[in-house]
């Protein structure tokens, strides 16, 4: 199964609500832990992903983007 950003969030926000609860085992806080952290990871590196995307894509068009601010100000 392949994850979105949005799903997984959501997931991450769950466990830390049970987690914060005390209403869980021991071995089921650990395996929600070890879940989390997975969650964590894939998070931030997606997060990683986009802001590089966002970085190439603002140097790529940074002359029109620069152009664009001179035209606001005419």
């Amino acid at each position: 199964m392949e994850r979105d950003y949005e799903s997984s969030f959501r997931e991450l926000e769950n466990i830390i609500r049970e987690l914060e609860s005390k209403d869980i085992s021991l071995e089921d806080s650990i395996k929600k832990y070890e879940k989390g952290i997975e969650l964590y990871k894939y998070l931030n590196n997606t997060l990683k992903d986009y802001e590089g995307k966002i970085k190439t894509i603002a140097e790529e068009n940074s002359e029109f983007i620069e152009d664009k601010k001179d035209e606001r100000f005419r």
